[in-house]
């Protein structure tokens, strides 16, 4: 197809999703065609040496639509996470895979997309809005340039009526539909306009129409002038022939490579007739299956399948081809978005995200609000007495309690939920680790700052705390350490731990070591050498200390003439704290603030560089 014949049929696409492109819309820029390759794939697992992969071959041109078809155990995912370079943990591959015969390896995520089967998505977004964020991640230059990529990606994937709706979580909160979900996991790789797209199993779980709806949609991908792939698993006979070239396999080798029509006339050759009227891609997969209790037979089958097709006229085809491709150029690819771009469309992300999550942002603050008001009603105007100064005493532990507990809890889910999203969009080179951690960690400063400031200013005055205007200031600034201190502990298990279960069950009980050594319950004077050691690991510690001499270094109403240093200083040593430590503690728990961090950075660098 002329190239021009190929742009009249992208912009006059009739309007199942929302109208048809102008002329002076335009589409997405015209790409260099690319010749994907691949000779020889040899795939084995590595502990067992089981093999996934047998000597398979084949090639890929610009403007067709191939699909990666066969029965369960065939190797067909193999062969397109080798072809993409993901996924590949734990096998040794050799062979080659060519890139208008190059050989790139990893470098080939520069010059494709990879639609994966799991649709991984910010489900509090709309449709329009994660494309944008999308687009600054995915394409340089101006803004303007960049959201009219999204606008012509919105209406050529059929998503104009939708891009307002927000996407949702499945079984959590309703959103778009499943082939939308679809259409918009392919947007978002067409954003960064690849020459190569690969799809697995992109109709998976879609009902007829909806599937029809999507191999239609790649296939005017394809007709654009891209090389796209795809597995797909028993597609109906209508969809079937709307692909341009297929690749069955079967017992990880090739049992045929060409179109779909000859495809038929292939297995007929092969003594496998299609009968009249029944689905072609279904008769071929069950001939290539290997039936239980009938495993022998049907690997002769398979045997005489493939080497039909390696000695047959379709074999040395492939063969001739794959000889004759020529070393081209190999497009420059995508180029990654500078670092302070990537920190703001994923700050802008997560902002969103944490606002529109109820269960986040109102559940902490209607919580520390009762907080609030039930530590103002327990301690409400406690006398100067000796009961009196252990009451307040308590309430500042509790204070600091409060800031810790519901801190991390809340926290901790800080990296489960949104990891296999980060790993994905790493490994497609979107943007770095340290881009997306410190974007992350600071969407996550004002929430756990402002429900913490709630607290403390409603019960301050109830409880009766020390309330000169420089008291109130200090005793804001330690209760902010002390929730960020508690907030990048929570940051760091959620990252060092393999998952969130794990992360909850070590945070409690850390948790309890450090507050039992905070100075409330246990002077920290009087501890046992092999477990005094603990305290000065404990913001609590620190965050209590810094708080009680804060409160103890001037008091309210009629004792104020009476109280000074001494008695100060006569409180404080009941828990063996000293007046002179105050600043000591602020900078210890701020240097715990960086510490933690910086832990939990390393930590999320190591497993998302191990994943790929």
């Amino acid at each position: 197809m002329l190239e021009g014949e190929t742009q009249s049929l992208l912009l006059t696409e009739p309007s199942d999703y929302g109208g048809t492109c102008s002329l002076n819309e335009s589409i997405l820029e015209s790409v260099d065609p690319i010749t994907l390759s691949w000779k020889n794939l040899q795939v084995n697992v590595t502990k067992s040496n089981r093999q996934l992969l047998n000597n398979v071959s084949g090639i890929a041109r610009p403007g067709e639509l191939m699909a990666l078809m066969g029965a369960s155990g065939a190797g067909k995912t193999t062969l397109l996470n080798t072809l993409v370079q993901r996924n590949l943990n734990g096998l040794s591959v050799e062979g080659e895979v060519l890139v208008n015969g190059n050989e790139m390896g990893r470098r080939i995520t520069a010059v494709s997309g990879y639609a994966q089967q799991e649709e991984l998505f910010v489900g509090t977004l709309t449709v329009r809005e994660y494309l944008s964020i999308q687009a600054r991640l995915r394409v340089c230059g101006s803004e303007e340039r960049r959201e009219r990529r999204v606008s012509i990606v919105l209406r050529q994937l059929g998503l104009l009526k939708c891009q307002h709706t927000r996407i949702g979580v499945m079984g959590i909160k309703k959103g778009i539909s499943g082939g939308e979900a679809r259409r918009l996991t392919f947007a978002c790789e067409l954003l960064s306009n690849p020459p190569v797209l690969f799809c697995d199993e992109p109709t998976t779980g879609l009902d007829s129409y909806m599937a029809e709806s999507v191999v239609n949609v790649l296939s005017r991908i394809a007709h654009s002038g891209r090389t796209v792939l795809c597995t797909i698993h028993q597609p109906a006979s209508q969809l079937y022939a709307l692909f341009d070239s297929v690749v069955f396999l079967a017992g990880g080798r090739t049992a045929f490579l060409g179109s779909p029509q000859q495809s038929i006339r292939f297995f007929e050759s092969a003594g496998h007739p299609c009968p009249h009227d029944y689905n072609p891609a279904d008769m071929i997969i069950h001939t290539l299956a290997v039936i239980p209790n009938e495993e022998v037979v049907c690997r002769e089958r398979i045997d005489a399948i493939c080497a039909h097709f390696t000695a047959g006229e379709a074999g040395k085809i492939l063969e001739t081809e794959l000889k004759s491709i020529e070393v081209g150029e190999v497009p420059t690819g995508r180029e990654a978005v500078p670092i302070i771009t990537q920190m703001g469309a994923l700050f802008h992300r997560a902002a969103l995200d944490n606002w529109r999550n109820p269960s986040l942002y109102k559940a902490k603050l209607i919580q520390k609000i009762i907080m609030g008001l039930f530590i103002g009603l327990l301690y409400l105007n406690t006398p100067l007495s000796s009961i009196g100064i252990s009451n307040i005493n308590g309430a500042l532990f509790y204070i600091v309690a409060e800031l810790t507990y519901s801190t991390l809890f809340g926290i901790i889910t800080f990296l489960p939920q949104d990891y296999p999203l980060v790993v994905r969009e790493y490994h497609d080179g979107l943007y770095s680790v340290f881009s997306y951690f410190v974007s992350k960690s600071l969407s996550y400063v004002p929430l756990f700052t402002l429900d913490g400031l709630v607290m403390v200013l409603i019960c301050y005055w109830m409880v009766g705390f020390s309330s000169s205007i420089s008291q109130v200031l200090a005793a804001i600034l330690i209760c902010l350490l002390i929730e960020q201190s508690s907030s990048a502990f929570g940051v760091m298990l959620s990252t060092i731990s393999p998952s969130y279960a794990v992360a909850v069950s070590l945070g409690g009980p850390l948790l309890t070591l450090l507050s039992l050594t905070g100075g409330l319950y246990a002077n920290v004077g009087a501890l046992p050498a092999y477990i005094s050691w603990i305290q000065y690991l404990s913001w609590f510690r620190y965050g209590f200390e810094a708080l009680a001499i804060n409160q103890w270094s001037a008091v309210n109403g009629l004792n104020s003439t009476q109280w000074g240093d001494q008695a100060r200083d006569e409180v404080l040593s009941s828990y063996s704290f000293s007046a002179s430590n105050l600043w000591i503690d602020q900078i210890l728990m701020f240097s715990f603030i960086l510490l933690f961090y910086l832990i939990g950075f390393l930590g999320l660098a190591f497993r998302v560089k191990r994943s790929r």
